[in-house]
């Protein structure tokens, strides 16, 4: 049995937090006083694509001793916040793995956590917390990414596949995580900017669909990972119309977006000039949700 700590157990942590539990292993959800306490009250509460249940899990505030994985699925913007929930000095040795949408925050968590083996590793999944405590898996996929360049990409790997995810490994951190982002940015970006579900999306700003690829795939690039565009299209395109982009979710519910996390790499890899689709996409976001 593995000792696991969840921070963040909103949709993507709570489902994961309940599908390791369901695995067998020790499960910890780390969230608010308010979240902790409606969790360890009344328990953790999921839907997946295969039934539904209550996990079993501890529920705390902070985390009070050493765990073999600290799993953290927060916003990128909560990440600096809730870091002050788990004590740097229980992590040495843990396999921190962040499940965070963007590039940069790798690298600021092993800044912050020196001794924790941080690894890079990312989620595809659609998934909502309904209220504190109910989480529900939308999409019928869970597939996880995991870069093996640290020791505990491994374990990793292991456990995840082991909770019922599709698991694909890479050998270096930059594959893992631009091959996430080349697709997620234009998912967001594109449906977020028309405030309108995939489909829709597309239909209605059909402009901008090749571009936002073709821009993602390019600042890939500069990090020395290859991204067929073609595909990428593809298979956005081939996405149910009625889907919607987390960041969208965000946006409808008058939330703040992650656009430093997700157009932020992109921007940053090929300058506004060889950006400018994403950039448009940014200014119409932040038009819609002034």
């Amino acid at each position: 049995m593995t000792r696991i700590a969840v921070l963040g157990p909103g949709g993507v942590g709570g489902v994961m937090a309940a599908r390791l539990q369901r695995a067998g292993h020790e499960v910890t959800v780390i969230a608010s006083e308010r979240t902790a306490a409606v969790i360890a009250s009344g328990g953790l509460h999921y839907t997946l694509p295969d039934g539904s249940g209550e996990a079993s899990v501890e529920a705390r505030s902070m985390l009070a001793e050493p765990v073999d994985v600290l799993v953290v699925a927060t916003k990128a913007m909560e990440l600096l916040s809730a870091l002050q929930r788990v004590p740097v000095g229980l992590l040495g040795g843990t396999a921190v793995v962040p499940l965070l949408n963007g590039i940069d925050h790798v690298a600021f968590l092993r800044a912050e956590l020196p001794g924790a083996d941080v690894v890079a590793s990312t989620i595809s999944v659609e998934a909502t917390r309904h209220r504190p405590g109910v989480v529900e898996q939308v999409s019928g996929f869970a597939d996880v990414g995991v870069s093996l360049a640290s020791d505990g990409g491994q374990l990793w790997a292991e456990l995840a596949e082991g909770a019922g995810c599709t698991v694909t490994t890479v050998p270096d951190d930059a594959t893992v995580l631009w091959r996430k982002l080349s697709f997620l940015a234009p998912l967001a970006l594109l449906t977020t900017s028309a405030m309108a579900s995939v489909g829709e999306a597309i239909a209605s700003r059909s402009d901008l669909v090749r571009p936002l690829v073709d821009e993602a795939a390019a600042a890939a690039g500069t990090a020395g990972v290859a991204i067929d565009a073609d595909v990428i299209e593809t298979r956005l395109r081939s996405l149910p119309g009625g889907m919607q982009s987390s960041m969208l979710k965000d946006a409808l519910a008058g939330r703040a977006v992650e656009l430093d996390a997700i157009a932020g790499p992109i921007i940053g890899a090929l300058g506004r000039d060889g950006a400018r689709a994403t950039v448009q996409a940014v200014s119409g976001i932040l038009a819609a949700t002034a």
